[in-house]
């Protein structure tokens, strides 16, 4: 059911996220598997349920993005050098980063909650109503690649450059 649909989300996301494509038989997977079979409907319930685990995958990213960014700064020669107090300055202002990034996740955690947003994106998918496989397979990635830019949660390029700049 929908574990086999958020396996196939989970696959495709960083496509998703990268350049709005998606093969069609994973965006078939994913609307099965939300949709409880082919010739459903999608219901509002069952896009948020989508949304919601997109959040929380992409969440998932970040974390381990910044993690290992985290390591691979902290490996640094320049890193190491630093006194104590700096290093404070320093780790200060890394949190204070992490915050604001996963302020975004719960931001958007927040957003999809709310149904009217929600309906709002259903219509987005199919301004009938009614989104079938064939409609979810056209509409859907672009629906999905504009939400995830509004929301911040494209993680793994900006994190770097986050990384960069402190």
């Amino acid at each position: 059911g929908a574990s086999k649909g958020k396996l196939a989300l989970e696959k495709a996301l960083p496509e998703l996220a990268r350049d709005g494509k998606v093969s069609p038989e994973s965006l078939g997977t994913i609307f099965t598997g939300y949709a409880g079979g082919d010739n459903n409907l999608m219901t509002p319930h069952q896009l948020q349920k989508l949304m919601r685990n997109i959040v929380s995958i992409q969440k998932g990213v970040g974390e381990k993005i910044y993690q290992e960014g985290l390591a691979i700064f902290r490996a640094t020669p320049g890193y190491k050098q630093m006194g104590f107090l700096e290093r404070g300055l320093l780790n200060t202002s890394i949190s204070a980063m992490k915050t604001t990034i996963f302020l975004a996740f719960s931001t958007a955690s927040d957003f999809y909650t709310n149904l009217t947003n929600i309906r709002a994106i259903h219509s987005k998918i199919s301004p009938d109503g009614r989104i079938t496989k064939e409609v979810f397979i056209k509409s859907a990635p672009g629906v999905i690649a504009y939400e995830l830019g509004k929301h911040n949660l494209v993680v793994a390029a900006d994190l770097f450059e986050k990384f960069n700049k402190a």
